[in-house]
């Protein structure tokens, strides 16, 4: 059963406790209050809050309920899709590639750079030659739309229309780590095209916190107020999104070569769990690599350059474009440094406009916002979230390196963000291992 059935099954067995005969208003208060924090869980409180407030009948329970739950929801569901689309996914090009020497008869390794982490090369593999690699990556959120999610305030009273009520969230705390360990394999099935299988192995620490207060002035002229405070944890493993990728040479020529990709990312992963995007995506891709410049010895340059569309089945309108621009630096034959841009450029809103704002009551307290309707004025969104459309940057900086005789080679990498979006992560830390035959 999904968080937001079992609020909804909740919600229906509640007013049972809040219409008790026999038993104050005050009481049956505190009763939802434990009760919700005994549910452990954030759109349970929200559910308890909206009894709370709304009075004992099922009805006024219900529209309340609705309001407070589709937000949680909206909001569960946009930042679960969009922290797992900033999770960087390793390219499938191996560190090397092979090609045909008819002059010898013997597929020789090419003589280019190791190339990116994050960016994939247009030159494939090689006929038959398969590549192995394992990575593990560390994610952990930052920010939501600039705010520190462990720190997140919404203090400034939301009314109830209609009714001597009011809510309100003095704080609200997110942590979300996510351990990501990657197994890929490529495999070389011609000269020009190359496929490859790569899937997440995932552990999730997740922590929720809420303080959340509610007030309401009852008919009688009685006044009942409460806070309550929500610590919800989870700590999930499982698999993330599979991974199907392939690309194919069509133009090759000394100033640079030129490759179509595909990827197909099958949500296999939980995302309420920050484990995948739940929904399937298609992202058809253009691939450029130039040929290597050798200014010296120890300075050889290459240069790379993706484009792709990152389609949601779904929902065409929550696709995205992304771009990734970035450069080798080849200082020995055995070792490459490789910095890069990359960005993603989501084409929709993270929700409808207006979608978190609710009426509040500006410069007063709870008590004062329950009970007097003039100082019901003004509108803000929850947490100060903000619904528009952001873009993406970030900088990669890493290399590659052979490990043992031109087969195994390791890398490491390293993701800064470059400016705010809706959902950000500390930078992104990656090591991995990898052997081509």
């Amino acid at each position: 059963m999904t968080p937001a059935t079992e609020a909804c099954a909740w919600v229906m067995q509640a007013p049972q406790i809040a219409g008790r005969e026999g038993v104050s208003t005050a009481q049956r208060f505190l009763d939802l209050m434990i009760a919700s924090s005994e549910q452990g869980g954030v759109r349970f409180t929200l559910v308890a809050l909206s009894l709370l407030v709304a009075g004992s009948t099922a009805a006024d329970a219900q529209t309340l309920h609705a309001r407070l739950v589709n937000v949680a929801t909206l909001l569960e569901d946009t930042v679960a899709a969009t922290f797992a689309r900033s999770v960087p996914v390793p390219s499938a090009s191996a560190g090397v590639q092979y090609s045909f020497d008819p002059a010898t008869g013997n597929f020789q390794r090419s003589p280019a750079t190791f190339g990116q982490v994050y960016l994939d090369r247009a030159d494939p593999l090689g006929k038959g030659r398969v590549n192995l690699s394992a990575s593990y990556s560390y994610i952990e959120l930052d920010t939501l739309d600039g705010i520190p999610a462990d720190d997140m305030k919404d203090p400034t009273p939301i009314p109830l229309q209609g009714r001597a009520a009011a809510i309100n969230f003095p704080h609200f705390r997110v942590w979300a780590a996510v351990h990501q360990v990657l197994l890929a394999l490529s495999y070389g099935v011609t000269d020009d095209l190359e496929a490859s299988i790569a899937l997440p192995l995932m552990y999730s620490d997740l922590r929720v916190r809420l303080d959340s207060g509610a007030a309401a002035l009852l008919t009688t002229g009685e006044l009942v107020q409460g806070r309550q405070h929500v610590d919800d944890p989870s700590y999930p493993f499982g698999p993330g999104d599979l991974l199907l990728r392939a690309k194919y040479r069509v133009f090759e020529s000394r100033p640079a070569n030129l490759a179509t990709g595909l990827s197909i990312r099958i949500p296999t992963g939980d995302e309420q769990n920050l484990q995948g995007t739940g929904f399937l995506e298609v992202a058809p891709a253009v691939l450029a690599t130039t040929r290597v410049f050798e200014a010296a010895p120890w300075a050889r340059f290459q240069g790379h350059f993706n484009a792709a569309v990152g389609f949601d089945t779904d929902d065409v309108s929550s696709s995205e474009i992304r771009w990734g621009l970035g450069a080798d630096w080849g200082i020995t034959e055995n070792a490459t440094a490789a910095v890069a841009v990359l960005a993603r450029h989501p084409l929709a809103r993270v929700a409808p406009a207006g979608a978190f704002t609710f009426n509040r009551c500006t410069g007063v307290g709870l008590v004062r916002c329950a009970a007097e309707r003039d100082v019901r004025r003004g509108s803000a969104p929850f947490l100060g979230l903000d619904t528009g459309r952001f873009d993406y940057y970030d900088f990669s900086i890493g290399g590659r390196g052979e490990l043992w005789r031109d087969t195994v080679f390791g890398f490491i990498n390293l993701i800064v963000p470059l400016n705010d979006g809706f959902v950000r992560t500390e930078p992104i830390p990656i090591a991995g291992i990898e052997a081509t035959f």
